[in-house]
């Protein structure tokens, strides 16, 4: 049974819900500046200016931070709005499981800055996260996941050595027109109050800007994802968003990447943000912080810890 905390949120995206008017985008980037100034510190992490990124970026430094691993997390937003620092608090928490600095990277949106600018931005923000510390962890949420996985995509397949693992929340990793009128985008219609029927068309026309919707870096749902590190996702089963996430799963499962899926019961999209207040965002964070201990300890395939042990049956007998 979900929490009274969930219960209660579950009514605000309704009744907001029940209140929206036509796709307004000066009314998205308003209210995510608006949720973003919600936010409190958290005692133990440090935030400061990413000053050497795109300004809005941050940093968030948790009390005695390990030197040997960094997280990269990128907003959502649909590609249209959202902001770095709207993610400080889910980033703050990651920080302080994890003992890992966490960059928010700012980038450009659309339909000012339509593709690739945006996926240049957090490109750029991943060779400075490698600066920061010899491992990468590439993370993101809903458009911010696609983005993230872009980068994993585009870093792997240059072999660079910093690649540890990837975090995708709720991820939009199909653009495709047709996608927007089937399957779980429209049969979770009803039990998905953040995400309008409009968004789809409005991410597709914004963000491309023309440019065709079957680029694999555009829709990961298409790309060779042989040779990616492990994958951690979480995707909410009500969401429209879900087949999204199952896609990128069994796509990756079969081009043999180590791929751990969480599909979460009647949650919202990126629920995780509510991480602190909502009892199942705390949880599932605290899933996260566990995987990502996991492959910082080498404990995945292919893993340092794992190399050990007899060589041969002489060795066993």
């Amino acid at each position: 049974m979900p929490s009274a905390t969930y219960a209660l949120m579950k009514g605000w995206f309704y009744q907001s819900a029940a209140q929206r008017g036509p796709m307004d985008l000066a009314a998205e980037r308003e209210q995510a500046a608006g949720l973003a100034d919600m936010y409190r510190p958290v005692p133990g992490v440090v935030e400061e200016s990413a000053e050497v990124l795109r300004a809005g970026s941050y940093l968030m430094t948790p009390d005695g931070a390990r030197d040997d691993l960094v997280i990269l997390f990128i907003h959502g937003g649909g590609f249209r709005s959202g902001l770095a620092r709207g993610s400080r608090g889910l980033a703050a928490h990651l920080a302080l499981g994890t003992k890992a600095r966490v960059l928010l990277p700012e980038y450009r949106l659309a339909p000012e800055d339509p593709f690739p600018a945006g996926l240049d931005d957090c490109l750029a923000a991943f060779d400075h996260a490698a600066s920061l510390a010899p491992r990468v962890v590439v993370a993101g949420e809903s458009a911010g996941a696609n983005l993230a996985l872009e980068v994993l995509l585009s870093r792997s397949s240059e072999n660079h050595p910093g690649i540890l693992a990837g975090v995708l929340y709720g991820g939009v990793f199909d653009l495709r027109k047709e996608r927007f009128s089937q399957g779980s985008w429209a049969d979770n219609a009803d039990s998905d109050p953040l995400l309008p029927d409009g968004l789809g068309q409005a991410m597709h026309d914004d963000y491309l800007a023309g440019h065709s919707a079957d680029d694999p870096l555009v829709s990961p749902v298409l790309a060779d994802m042989t040779g990616l590190p492990p994958l951690f996702l979480q995707v909410s089963g009500a969401e429209r968003l879900l087949d999204d996430s199952l896609t990128v799963a069994d796509r990756a499962a079969r081009e043999g990447v180590e791929v751990e899926l969480q599909v979460w019961p009647k949650m919202f999209h990126v629920w995780q943000a509510g991480t602190g207040f909502l009892p199942e965002a705390t949880e599932a964070v605290d899933r996260t912080v566990a995987f990502v201990r996991r492959v910082a300890d080498g404990r995945f395939v292919d893993g340092p810890a794992l190399l050990g042990g007899p060589a041969s049956l002489e060795e066993v007998l």
